[in-house]
Formats: structure tokens, C-alpha cells, sequence
């Protein structure tokens, strides 16, 4: 009878008659191995015998010490109820782990609850520090399962909760009194064993773990998450249980994480006890305990930032009963919380919790990443535009700062999001329908349109780093449609459709870019530091990796660039689509490249608007992809400055910027771009008017 393979059901007594009697056997063996042996000797016959009954001796004395000490661990186990018998015809039997480790794992566990259980049991002035000491000591053993399952099972869901109360309660009776350097190290302690906590509690709420508890624990830490101040052993301290159990799940520390288990069953439960108190607190119905309840979402999603599947269970529902899902809840209504005002005197730390679990719920290419991406899309085109005016100028100025700081800690993450699905906002410039959120009245409401798009992009771009991240997904996808398009069929239509996309998006980008900074009073930075950057770095000459190159040419142009190391550093994925480079690490690679800070492309010192950026950046990734294909018409080469005297082409990481430029000019002209860039500044000209006439802002 046994729970679990690597469990063995035993029955006591019956089992300590047989390890008693299997070390009597052992010692009757040995006695009669010596005793024998002397006879056959004093016989002058063959001890081949004795020393066969011997060697049985000693296997068996081993096999005693082994069950003498199973014996002593079931009776620990016993004594001190980490297992409990199962009753049946034959008898009652107890689970008896197979591996000893396994069995000092679970008493070491139960030991650790123990000093949980009396740290806040009793004491009203909060945890006890001597037996939060002891759980301390066992901090090394929180990965292992057998020690998670007999931790959890034994302190309960409800200890749970209790133990962080009473955390919180010495922390805060310190901060009463004024002694802050107690109250200080208090915090420090009570900190550690929320995070031993937390991430034994990850492990055994998720079904794919070997410490899995099971569902019905989930439902028991719903029932104790709802457990009022009232109905705790200690009647100060928390207003709910779950206002405890966000302790913990705040004091997470990322690994292993928290399971779509968890949060579809008590996280969500936590939202929507949050949204009762909100209903309530509008309405004017709040009791007391109501109107002083501070909320405890924000360390909620910090454990649900953990996996793009623990995330994306928070924010993707919509509770019976109402008609916005969690992220609309979150994003819109409750967007007061996440105010990131440097003036303020909160630090952002919720903002930028509600900013991670939108990065890991939407950044993946799976459906229900791009379906929160559209309805992420679709709330702040609705929202925002009430933020900005158009002055007389015809610039953007922002109207509400206010409302502005509430979001801020959110465009990071934003910049994230657009970043990891650029091909989708490319198809949404183009004017196709590509992004749905499944919320709305009918497909208008739920399409993501140009205008909600540029809202997205004129709000994330006012972050400096999120543009980075933009733009630099931009250039990679550029780089890869313009890849993809070789060897040409034909040197017109062919290039001119990724030129004429892509340069449109570009705009698109640059033109919300433009607005985003007039609003925020920077409008002198005409031309953007990382167009300039990229330009600068020549990041463009870098073939696709995993290219095979075409002719002599190619590979003496990428001579030296040690491309398979170039892969395995850098390659990566756009929107999920493979083939591709990052362009962040990437710049990176190209300057070690170069000796002594060495710039090959000079043209970004007389660039004075981003269009010319983006021109001289496409120029590169044609002439690259041009010349490693055999693109080109092979014509002219005789006397251009990057040919060396034996008539070969110099390396380009050899080459000296007139050189490059001289090599450029060549590749631009016969490989049919020279005709394209006009156009191709054209149409980033056309994408940024339309993003301006997207906030109301004549030409």
C-alpha cells in the first residue's frame, strides 16, 4: 500500500520484528561463518564454505544497519505525524519513502513548519525571530520536493497566512515605537523567510512539480485568503488573509514560478475580491474595514510576472458577471496605481510590477499574447488621446500631466510588446487587420486600427529606451525583409515592396517619436541618437547569419567578420519569426570588431532628420544583401578605392570610411537601390503624416 512509486507501504509492528530479526540473522550468520571456518581448518579442508557464509554475513549486517535506520526514520515520521497509515483488511500501512534522503527531506520539512507554526502562534507582538531562525536554517532545502510537500502540507494554507500576519505585525510594532534599526532588521528577516516560503509555495501549487499538493489545496488557500482580520489568530495585522499571502507572493523571488494553476484558481480569486472592494468603495457601500483596505494586486502580479503562462491567466479573464476582463480592470479603471511621478513620494515599484506581467503575457507570438496586445492597444487608444491638444503650433503639448505619470512606469514594457510584434504593427500601417482583441461589440471594436496604433507608439516612444527597443526591432525587420527577398527576380517591383513597407513603418515610428517629444518639451532632438548609433556602427553590413554567400566577392567583403560566432552571440527572432539578428547585441559584436573605436560609415555627422538615418541604414542592408546573393552586375570594380592592387575587394572591416563609402556607392548603384531611396524617404515622410494626422495634427 503506497501513494506515491517511490513510496513503500509498511506495517508496524511487523515491521520492527523484521529488522530486529534480520540483524539477529546477521550476527547467527557471522558467529557461524568464524565457527566453521576454524573446523574446516583445523581439518585441513577447503574454507571456501565459511567464507561464502561469511560474505552472506556481511551483506546481510549491511542490509540490518539499512532497515535498523528506515526503522528509526518511520518511527520519526510516525512519532511525529509527517505520515499517516492507510487502513485496510490486512492492516494499517505507512507510507515509507524509498530513499532515505527522501524520508530525512520530509522530517527536516515538518521541523521547519514546526518553527513557522510557533513563531506566530501566541504571539501577539508578532513573529518570534528565534524560530524564524530556525526556518532560516533550512533555506538550502526549499528546491527540494519532498521537503516543500512536508513544509507546505504541515503549516497549511491558513499557516501560511498567518505567518506572513505576524511578519508584518513585528516589522510594524517596531515602527510604532520608533526603533527603526529593529523595525529594519526585522523587515530583513521576515523578508527571507517570506521568500523560503514563496518559492516552496510555487512549487507545490503547480501541477508539473514533483511537491504538487494538489487542487485541494489551492481551494484551501482561497478560503484563507478570504479569512477576515476577525477570524486570525493575532486580531491586528493584515485586513484579509490575502492581503498576507500577497506578502509572500511579493517576496517571490522569480524562480521556480508560479503555475497558470495558481493564478487561475487563487489569483484570480484575489482580483476579483479587489474589484468587490472597488465596486463597493464607488458605490459609496464600503464598510470601514473596506475604505482603509489598501490593495494587494501589485505583489499578485509581481508572482505573475514569473512565466508568460502564470501572466497570462491574470490578464486574460473576464469574471462572471462583469464585462471587462482583468487587464481592462488593471490598465483602465484601477490606472491610478501605477503612478511613476518622480515628484511623488511612491517609488513606482507597482507600476513597474503591473509593466512585467504585461511584458511576459503579451511578448510572446502565441494567440493569447496578441490577443492582450490588441486589447492593450485598443484601451490606451481609447485613453489617451484625452491626455494630449494640439497647440497652435501644430504640435503636440501634453494636457495631463497627471494622467501621464500614471501610465509612465508602463511604456518600458509597451516598448517591449511593440518590439516583439513589429511585423504585426508593419501589417497594421499597411492597413490590414492583424491584431483582435475578442473584445467588443463587433470587429470594429476589437480591430486595432492605424490610430490606435500610433497612441501606442507616440506614448511608448516618449521613453527613451522603449524607442530603442522599437526602432532597433524596425531595423531587424528590415534587415530580414530585405533579406528574404534575394536572389532577385526582377531589381524594381521586387526591392521597391520591403523599401516601401518597411520605410513606412519607419515612419510611422519617427513621426510618433517627433510628437512624443514636442509633448514632453524636447523638440530640439530632431534626428534620433539611435538611428545615428546604428548608422554610425554600420550594424547594416552584417549579413543574415546562416546565409550561404554567392561568388569571390561575398566572401572577401565579409572576410574576418567571423560570422559563426556572429550566430551564435546575437542571432535571435523578430515577432517569433526565425532568421534574424538583434541589432542591440549586435552593434555590440561590430564594435569589437573595430580597433580603436574605429567609425566606418561617417555619412551620420551631415544627417540632420531621421529619414536620411533610415535611408543611409537601408542603403547598407541592400548593399550587404546585394553583394552576399551575387547581386549585382560585377561592372566597375576596376580602380574604385576598396580594390587592392592584386584587383580583389579589401574586407569591409578593413576598409577606411572613403573606402566604404566609395564601396557603397558601387553596391547602392548596380544593385537597382540608387533609383529607391528617394522614394524610400518619400514614404517615411508619408507614415510619420500619418501618425500626426492620427492626433488630430495638420500638415
Amino acid at each position: 500500500m503506497s501513494p506515491d512509486p517511490d513510496f513503500t507501504g509498511v506495517k508496524r509492528p511487523e515491521f520492527d520484528t523484521m529488522a530486529t530479526k534480520h540483524a539477529t540473522a546477521a550476527g547467527q550468520l557471522a558467529d557461524l561463518a568464524v565457527r566453521l571456518h576454524g573446523e574446516l581448518s583445523a581439518a585441513g579442508l577447503d574454507v571456501t564454505p565459511a567464507t561464502g557464509i561469511r560474505d552472506l554475513a556481511r551483506q546481510a549486517e549491511t542490509q540490518a544497519a539499512d532497515l535498523k535506520r528506515r526503522q528509526r526514520l518511520v518511527s520519526e515520521l510516525d512519532r511525529l505525524k509527517v505520515v499517516f497509515g492507510t487502513t485496510t483488511a490486512k492492516g494499517t500501512y505507512l507510507p515509507i519513502p524509498d530513499k532515505l534522503e527522501t524520508g530525512q527531506a520530509m522530517l527536516d520539512g515538518a521541523t521547519a513548519a514546526d518553527a513557522a507554526i510557533a513563531a506566530y502562534r501566541n504571539n501577539p507582538a508578532g513573529a518570534d525571530p528565534k524560530q524564524l531562525q530556525i526556518v532560516q536554517a533550512y533555506a538550502a532545502k526549499v528546491h527540494d520536493p519532498a521537503f516543500a510537500r512536508a513544509f507546505m502540507s504541515r503549516l497549511g494554507a491558513k499557516g501560511i497566512v498567518e505567518l506572513a500576519n505576524a511578519v508584518s505585525l513585528r516589522v510594524a510594532s517596531f515602527q510604532r515605537t520608533g526603533d527603526y534599526e529593529e523595525a529594519r532588521q526585522a523587515a530583513n528577516q521576515g523578508q527571507h523567510v517570506l521568500r523560503i516560503t514563496s518559492t516552496m509555495l510555487a512549487a507545490v501549487t503547480d501541477p508539473a512539480s514533483p511537491a504538487y499538493l494538489g487542487a485541494s489545496f489551492l481551494q484551501q488557500l482561497k478560503a484563507a485568503g478570504r479569512t477576515p482580520r476577525s477570524d486570525l489568530s493575532v486580531a491586528q495585522g493584515r485586513p484579509t488573509g490575502y492581503h498576507a499571502l500577497a506578502d509572500v507572493l511579493g517576496a517571490h523571488p522569480g524562480k521556480p514560478p508560479y503555475s497558470a494553476e495558481f493564478m487561475r484558481t487563487v489569483g484570480r480569486d484575489m482580483i476579483a475580491l479587489d474589484r468587490e472592494v472597488w465596486d463597493a468603495r464607488r458605490s459609496g457601500e464600503a464598510t470601514k474595514a473596506m475604505a482603509d483596505m489598501r490593495t494587494f494586486v501589485p505583489d499578485l502580479l509581481r508572482a505573475a510576472a514569473s512565466s508568460p503562462a502564470a501572466a497570462q491567466a491574470i490578464l486574460d479573464h473576464t469574471p462572471e458577471g462583469r464585462k471587462g476582463t482583468n487587464l481592462h480592470y488593471l490598465l483602465h479603471d484601477r490606472v491610478g496605481w501605477w503612478t511613476d511621478n518622480p515628484n511623488s513620494s511612491t517609488d513606482g515599484r507597482d507600476g513597474r510590477a503591473f509593466a512585467a506581467v504585461m511584458k511576459a503575457a503579451m511578448t510572446g507570438s502565441d494567440p493569447v499574447s496578441l490577443r492582450l496586445t490588441a486589447e492593450t492597444f485598443k484601451i490606451l487608444g481609447a485613453d489617451l488621446p484625452a491626455l494630449y491638444a494640439r497647440n497652435a503650433n501644430e504640435k503636440l503639448q501634453l494636457t495631463d500631466q497627471n494622467a501621464f505619470d500614471q501610465r509612465a512606469a508602463l511604456r518600458p514594457a509597451l516598448g517591449s510588446i511593440l518590439a516583439a510584434h513589429i511585423h504585426e504593427v508593419g501589417r497594421i500601417v499597411d492597413g490590414r487587420n492583424v491584431l483582435r482583441s475578442g473584445v467588443g461589440a463587433d470587429l470594429r471594436a476589437q480591430s486595432v486600427n492605424q490610430r490606435d496604433l500610433d497612441y501606442a507608439l507616440l506614448f511608448a516612444t516618449s521613453d527613451d529606451a522603449a524607442f530603442s527597443e522599437i526602432v532597433r526591432a524596425q531595423a531587424e525587420h528590415t534587415r530580414v525583409e530585405i533579406d528574404k527577398i534575394f536572389p532577385l527576380k526582377d531589381k524594381g517591383q521586387t526591392l521597391d515592396d520591403p523599401i516601401s513597407r518597411e520605410s513606412k513603418t519607419f515612419g510611422h515610428i519617427v513621426g510618433a517619436r517627433e510628437q512624443a517629444l514636442y509633448a514632453m518639451g524636447r523638440a530640439n532632438e530632431a534626428a534620433s541618437k539611435e538611428l545615428e548609433s546604428m548608422v554610425k556602427s554600420a550594424i547594416g553590413i552584417v549579413p543574415v547569419p546562416g546565409k550561404e554567400f554567392a561568388g569571390k566577392l561575398a566572401e572577401q567583403a565579409f572576410k574576418g567578420m567571423k560570422l559563426e560566432a556572429f550566430a551564435k552571440e546575437v542571432a535571435g527572432g523578430v515577432g517569433g519569426q526565425p532568421g534574424s539578428y538583434a541589432f542591440d547585441k549586435g552593434a555590440a559584436w561590430i564594435a569589437q570588431l573595430f580597433k580603436s573605436g574605429k567609425t566606418l560609415d561617417e555619412s551620420h555627422a551631415t544627417a540632420t532628420e531621421n529619414r536620411q538615418l533610415i535611408s543611409r541604414l537601408m542603403e547598407q542592408m541592400v548593399a550587404t544583401a546585394a553583394v552576399a546573393h551575387g547581386q549585382h552586375d560585377g561592372e566597375g570594380l576596376a580602380g574604385r578605392s576598396f580594390i587592392d592592387k592584386k584587383g580583389e575587394m579589401k574586407p569591409v572591416l578593413e576598409m577606411t570610411p572613403s573606402e566604404y563609402e566609395d564601396f557603397l556607392n558601387w553596391t547602392t548603384f548596380h544593385s537597382g537601390f540608387s533609383g529607391l531611396k528617394i522614394k524610400g524617404q518619400d514614404l517615411v515622410d508619408s507614415g510619420a503624416a500619418e501618425a500626426r494626422r492620427s492626433f488630430g495634427i495638420t500638415d
